[in-house]
């Protein structure tokens, strides 16, 4: 799974968690983002509500993204498994919300950043998993005769990152990997890039073509669609060309940062068959 992130704190959405007979909802964005010096603190809440008209029970824990050799990311359980994890700075309130029916709760954590030679963008993830009432983790868990029985339970978790900048030296550097053309199930034809953020911290680009004829005349602008970076990872964005006749074109592909709005670019040669 991966993660995404994304200046998407400003957002307000409501996420359902469903466990066997009760529906959580989580308030507020799935990416909390921060500003701040090495050394200070800050705080953030996660807003719980029951909906349902039965008991609720969700647990809450840590778990690191990582960022692998290839680009791709992972989830990994425990903290602090790599360089930029946060995961060891954030304080939970606690781990476990019992919800009765049509009640709202508030999670808050503290976030501690550590003094000294601290730059650029650290992140983790904090999870919520309901827990179903039939499971034998649940403290809403029936009691039992205490025989063997096999069930089984399907689990619905949602992440919510954490992803703090620290101090305003860092900055990410976007690398373009060799670019294609294909098309796509349906025919359509797009161009694919991989980006690399080569910084040391995160940004959302915006990542686009400037396509022109090969005497000169504009033809247009195509955007992909916006997605994060973290430091090290690499991400595949796609331009749809379906409005291009087939024929050969000049290109500048860029792609601009979203935090200092500095704008990294490559000219391309275009192939449109």
């Amino acid at each position: 799974m991966k993660h995404y992130a994304f200046k998407m704190a400003a957002l307000a959405c409501l996420f359902s968690l469903h466990s066997a007979h009760a529906a959580v909802m989580l308030s507020g964005g799935l990416s909390h983002e921060y500003t701040v010096n090495p050394g200070g603190t800050v705080s953030g809440v996660l807003e719980l509500k029951n909906t349902s008209n039965e008991p609720a029970e969700v647990k809450i824990y840590q778990e690191d993204v990582k960022v692998k050799a290839d680009g791709s990311t992972e989830y990994a359980p425990g903290t602090g498994s790599h360089a930029r994890s946060n995961a060891n700075w954030i304080s939970l309130g606690t781990d476990r919300v019992m919800l009765a029916p049509g009640a709202s709760q508030t999670v808050a954590y503290t976030l501690q950043v550590p003094g000294g030679n601290v730059s650029g963008s650290y992140w983790s993830m904090l999870m919520l998993e309901p827990v179903s009432n039939k499971s034998p983790e649940s403290q809403l868990a029936p009691a039992t005769n205490d025989k063997p029985t096999l069930t089984i339970h399907q689990k619905v978790r949602y992440a919510v990152q954490v992803l703090t900048n620290v101090g305003n030296q860092a900055a990410a550097n976007l690398v373009f990997d060799a670019p294609q053309v294909a098309k796509d199930s349906q025919g359509g034809r797009a161009f694919h890039v991989n980006v690399k953020n080569t910084g040391t911290r995160h940004s959302r680009p915006k990542v686009w073509l400037d396509v022109f004829s090969t005497d000169g005349n504009n033809v247009g602008k195509f955007e992909a669609d916006t997605h994060g970076l973290y430091a090290n990872e690499r991400e595949a964005f796609s331009i749809a060309l379906n409005n291009l006749q087939p024929g050969n074109y000049k290109a500048l592909l860029a792609a601009e940062d979203n935090n200092g709005g500095q704008v990294f670019g490559s000219d391309v040669n275009l192939t449109i068959q």
